[in-house]
């Protein structure tokens, strides 16, 4: 059966995997995943957050930092290799 599928060309599958980290490092997908992680993380500490309010409020200050920590430190570095 494997003779039947004809393998894909260099060219075309290095192409595919351009397209694929050009998505998987732009910013909007980062700060997607960083308001995920922080969802779990706030969803982790709810047993020891004593109300709905402070859960919101530790959800906004765990992703505004993580997203000031990616901001400030990563872009900025990612930008100066570039240059």
């Amino acid at each position: 059966m494997r003779f039947l599928y004809k393998r894909p060309r260099l060219d075309q599958v290095s192409k595919e995997l351009e397209t694929l980290m050009e998505v998987m490092v732009s910013d909007q997908f980062i700060y997607l995943d960083l308001f995920v992680f922080s969802f779990i993380f706030t969803l982790f500490l709810a047993p020891v957050i004593p109300s709905l309010i402070i859960a919101i409020l530790f959800f906004l200050a765990s992703y505004s930092f993580f997203g000031c920590i990616y901001h400030f430190v990563i872009s900025k570095i990612t930008i100066k290799k570039l240059d």
